[in-house]
């Protein structure tokens, strides 16, 4: 009988050695190809646009997700996941934005950072690809300015080739046209490969709303726009038409000295035609000539929309010889208005100091502790039941026998007791606690910083949200792998935190986190909640006057005044409410708000109290580095109103929100006769002279640094409204010079060169109005003796002496 089946089995047997090959040659078989930045380029620990190009030339179809790891910072990354569907023989494309580039081949680890999943990356299996194994892209650290070009033809603004700014040694160019060709950024943040964008007569209102959203809130974010004149500019500016510095009216011709003045040089050769304009409300005037405003600056936000009344690319201009020093001369007037304003370039990253400064004390809740007295009773009183009184009862009952059960029953029960006490707080429900921290931008909105924690109460996977223009990022460890080769944990990233994005924001999905566990978000945020501080104060003879108004829709605790390292209490303030300021100075102005070293006491908090404590010393630290008003003093308050869009699903959890608004101001100083500036209240920048590199602030005493450079230069700024008050200055102190160390010489105005000072401690300049600037800047120069490197010296530090124009 069996003979009968013999074919049947055979059958089975061959179906059952063909069937995985059939299967295997009926597979999706993919290919990547993988372009990222603009142009190739992106700048570390910005935002950068990333495109995916996916070839299927398998026989069946591929349903799946892709996963991308990203990088997140240098110790930490996520998988970004993208549904896609792509048919046999199709080719689908995938463009995204990253919120943060980083080399991931920076090691030369070649770490594999694409991959698919068949079915999902839930459940689904991951399946192999050909091509791009990894994002690949040319980086760029701060000391490189990339400009980027909308023109309809690149050759008109040929004179920014070979560009050399003053603080930059290094300048890229980028034609817009290989951008439009792609797809333009939605979000803020994929704007992040430039620092500057010039607009040379281009439609930007031919953008989509959002996408024109998006570059405003580059340019709030500390992003430089430059629009040139145009004969519909006032249309084809689209979303910025209302930020603009000029108005412009009739056309009119000037002759070529007035870009001789602005130059210094004699490369223009004809008229050019600009138009007669007025300053717009806010704005401030880069250049004139005569009646005529060339080119002005309003800000936006933390950033600044520059307008221009001449045409950037038309002839006769552009062709002229000078032109490259016209250009040089305007994009070094705004990045020096920009570092005036507090915007300096991030040599380090905030999002990395964010996990120290704030993430760290965040990350600690209240139920962690546990009252040692309370538990050293209960143990106590055990003790006591358990030897003396147990002992007496039983022996006084004649049931010493039931000592076997006793004893362990009121140990258990007592053990239930501890467990109970110090987990009350984490059973019932998981926790949150958000720190953040935001500033107000000149247009009232509010944008910054925040880290969020869960301590959880179950183990499991955790999942955030939150909208456009709200980053999530994850403190997930991303592993560089050791001698023997990257760990799987450093090519793995997705397998602990899967972000995922759609047109109303993003979601991250924390996995596998463990049971009462700490797991953290953090990321950037731009609010739609409008509110200032409406501060009205005055110094005269050291005394501090006037008011300040809370004009947010929620009340702010503790508030206080930033002047230099110190913060004057003001109190709390409801929302619409008023308080009186009467202080003593001990200066004659407030002083530009300083950073605040971040000591913490090597004792754990014990309570609630010193818990928050914690946390508003990691925003202060944070704020002092990277909140930037860091030329002006500041107002901060404290809101325990949650503000960050950021939400648990479905996860019943309690939170606690604590979060610093803090505010630029200008206080109005009223000089009496004669006065004097001290170095405190004045702006002080430390640079190289060779490579514009800042020394290291080593710590005490306060000025103090570790140079490692031949030469710096020191710049000193007074606040431009004490330069319009019109002093008559007289002289100045030079204090704290280590003569043994280095010698300084101070920049004469006049002749453009530095003029030896004698080699003293201290000394006094009886003339100041030589070496002052229009723009209320002296400059000194450091130069070490012997060619003496890697020293720690103290800095000079200078004081000016003037009386009030009678």
């Amino acid at each position: 009988m069996w003979r009968k089946h013999l074919s049947t089995i055979v059958i089975l047997i061959v179906i059952c050695l063909f069937f995985p090959a059939v299967h295997a040659m009926a597979a999706p078989e993919l290919k990547v190809k993988v372009s990222a930045g603009f142009d190739g380029k992106a700048k570390y620990g910005k935002g950068a646009p990333i495109t995916i190009e996916i070839e299927n030339s398998g026989t069946s179809p591929f349903n799946g997700d892709l996963v991308v790891d990203t990088q997140q910072s240098y110790e930490s990354g996520v998988g970004e996941v993208f549904p896609v569907n792509v048919g046999a023989g199709e080719t689908k494309t995938v463009t995204f934005i990253n919120s943060k580039m980083y080399d991931f081949n920076m090691y030369g680890m070649n770490t594999k950072s694409i991959f698919f999943y068949e079915g999902g990356w839930k459940k689904g299996k991951e399946i192999a690809h050909k091509g791009s194994q990894q994002i690949t892209v040319a980086m760029y650290h701060e000391d490189t300015k990339i400009l980027t070009a909308f023109t309809d033809n690149i050759d008109r603004l040929s004179a920014l080739k070979g560009m050399r700014l003053t603080n930059y040694p290094n300048v890229q160019m980028i034609d817009a046209s290989k951008i439009t060709s792609v797809k333009l950024p939605d979000v803020s943040a994929g704007w992040g490969p430039t620092d500057v964008i010039i607009v040379d007569e281009y439609p930007i209102a031919d953008m989509s709303a959002v996408e024109q959203d998006a570059l405003i809130n580059y340019v709030r974010s500390g992003g430089v726009i430059i629009f040139g004149n145009s004969d519909h500019l006032a249309v084809e500016s689209g979303a910025f038409a209302e930020f603009l510095p000029l108005t412009l009216t009739d056309k009119t011709t000037i002759g070529p000295e007035a870009f001789k003045n602005w130059t210094e040089i004699d490369g223009f050769d004809n008229d050019v035609t600009i138009s007669q304009s007025t300053l717009n409300t806010d704005a401030k005037v880069i250049y004139s000539h005569g009646p005529n405003i060339l080119a002005a600056s309003k800000s936006l936000g933390k950033g600044m929309v520059v307008q221009t009344a001449f045409s950037l690319g038309d002839e006769p201009l552009s062709k002229m010889h000078g032109t490259h020093t016209l250009w040089k001369k305007l994009l070094d007037a705004v990045d020096q208005s920009m570092m005036a304003g507090g915007i300096m370039p991030y040599y380090n990253d905030p999002m990395e100091s964010m996990r120290w400064s704030i993430g760290n004390s965040n990350e600690l809740f209240p139920s962690f502790k546990v009252s040692a007295p309370l538990l050293f009773g209960v143990i106590l009183l055990y003790i006591i039941i358990i030897i003396p009184v147990l002992y007496l009862v039983l022996k006084r009952k004649d049931k010493r026998e039931h000592a076997w059960w006793i004893i362990p029953a009121i140990s258990i029960a007592v053990s239930v007791f501890i467990f109970a006490y110090g987990a009350r707080d984490r059973i019932g429900q998981a926790q949150l606690q958000q720190t953040s921290v935001l500033d107000v931008g000149t247009d009232g909105t509010l944008s910054g910083y925040f880290v969020e924690s869960i301590l959880t109460n179950k183990a499991g996977d955790f999942v955030f949200t939150a909208p456009r223009e709200t980053t999530l990022s994850t403190y997930t460890p991303f592993s560089m792998g050791s001698i023997f080769g990257p760990s799987q944990m450093s090519t793995n990233a997705h397998k602990r935190a899967i972000l995922e994005r759609d047109a109303s924001g993003s979601k991250m999905n924390l996995r596998d986190i463990g049971y009462w566990d700490v797991a953290t978000v953090y990321g950037q945020t731009t609010l739609d909640i409008k509110g200032n501080y409406d501060v009205n104060l005055t110094v005269k003879d050291k005394q501090l006057t006037g008011e300040i108004t809370n004009n947010f829709p929620f009340p702010l605790k503790d508030v206080a005044i930033w002047s230099g390292n110190k913060q004057i209490a003001i109190g709390d303030l409801g929302p619409g409410e008023t308080v009186k300021v009467n202080e003593t100075l001990t200066t004659s102005s407030l002083l530009p708000k300083r950073s605040v070293s971040q000591v913490y006491s090597s004792q754990m908090p014990l309570n609630t109290d010193e818990l928050m404590e914690w946390r508003k010393r990691g925003l202060m630290v944070f704020s002092g580095d990277f909140i930037n008003s860091q030329s002006k003093p500041a107002i901060i308050g404290y809101a325990d109103t949650q503000l960050i869009p950021v939400n648990l699903e479905e996860v019943k959890a309690s939170t606690d929100a604590l979060t610093m608004i803090t505010q630029a101001f200008t206080a109005n100083i009223e000089f009496s006769d004669k006065f004097t500036i001290d170095s405190e209240m004045m702006e002080m920048k430390l640079t190289s002279e060779k490579y514009n590199a800042e020394p290291y602030l080593t710590g005490y005493p306060a000025n103090m640094y570790y140079f490692d450079e031949e030469s710096y230069i020191q710049t000193w700024k007074i606040p431009d409204e004490w330069m319009e008050k019109g002093f008559n200055w007289q002289s100045m102190d030079i204090s704290k010079i280590q003569r043994q160390l280095y010698n300084v010489s101070i920049l004469n105005q006049t002749t453009q060169e530095f003029e030896q000072l004698e080699s003293v401690r201290k000394l006094t300049i009886d003339s100041i109005v030589p070496y002052l600037s229009k723009d209320g800047e002296l400059k000194l120069r450091i130069e070490f003796t012997n060619g003496q490197r890697g020293i720690e010296a103290q800095a000079p530090e200078i004081k000016l002496h003037g009386e009030v124009k009678k």
